[in-house]
């Protein structure tokens, strides 16, 4: 399933969940009566709520090694479920657990095998894709709620364990003053990815009241990698490889 697919389904689903709840909901309530031309639902107050949401950004590695350089952007997305719990209308422990996808492309010089057991010295550039079983531990700041929205700042860590990863590549090296490359797709790289992986995020967002039991979230969040991602040897410098990743995301939901 690609990535468009799986977009594809949770935003059905998502809209789908959304016109339920809208129409069968009759636990709403009114900042005057059920019958004002005001109506406005408030939230009510739990102190847990659950909830499913999707992300999608761009995230890029930032390398330490030295003549490594970064080579581009990747188009990163998650797509999970979230737990709060509420310890005051404005305080909230945000946790759960995700599926993310996330990478980067760098630029190297390194020895490659080009026929027969033969190698030779040239120029690489490798797109990393890495998949991630995540999970947020974040502390959630709240405004009280005026009209609709509520707004929040939200900061913590992002715990991710490694599920799988592939890269692809080029590699272009000099043959008797010709430059030649050598391609290559999906290759399997997950021991050249450390298992765990930590990120400091930061976001910004709002919460929309549907109902007092009901609402949507949005925010937009930037995660700075704290540790180190690769586990590979350079085998021209024979240096240890060293990249952090980063990541900007948009991110919607909603809580039950």
């Amino acid at each position: 399933m690609n990535i468009k697919t799986i977009i594809l389904v949770i935003s059905i689903s998502i809209i789908s969940i959304n016109l339920s709840f809208a129409q069968t909901d009759s636990t709403m309530v009114n900042t005057k009566s059920v019958e004002s031309e005001n109506y406005i639902p408030k939230s009510e107050f739990r102190k847990f709520r659950m909830g499913i949401y999707g992300g999608m950004g761009w995230s890029w590695m930032k390398p330490k090694t030295k003549d490594y350089s970064k080579d581009g952007s990747h188009f990163a997305y998650s797509y999970g479920l979230i737990t709060d719990y509420n310890f005051t209308d404005n305080y909230t422990l945000s946790t759960g657990f995700a599926i993310s996808n996330t990478g980067g492309k760098l630029s190297y010089s390194d020895a490659q095998e080009i026929s027969n057991g033969v190698k030779d010295t040239g120029m690489v550039n490798r797109k990393y894709s890495i998949s991630y079983f995540e999970i947020p531990i974040l502390v959630k700041m709240k405004t009280n709620q005026m009209g609709y929205f509520t707004y929040f700042a939200q900061l913590g860590i992002r715990n991710y364990m490694r599920l799988g990863s592939t890269y692809d590549e080029t590699f272009a090296y000099s043959d008797n003053g010709n430059t030649k490359t050598i391609s290559s797709e999906e290759i399997e790289n997950s021991d050249g990815i450390n298992f765990y992986r930590m990120a400091f995020s930061f976001g910004i967002g709002t919460e929309y009241a549907i109902s007092k039991s009901f609402s949507s979230f949005g925010y937009l969040s930037y995660d700075n990698g704290l540790t180190i991602v690769l586990n590979n040897t350079n085998s021209v410098s024979e240096l240890k490889e060293n990249a952090v990743i980063k990541q900007f995301t948009l991110t919607v939901g909603f809580l039950f």
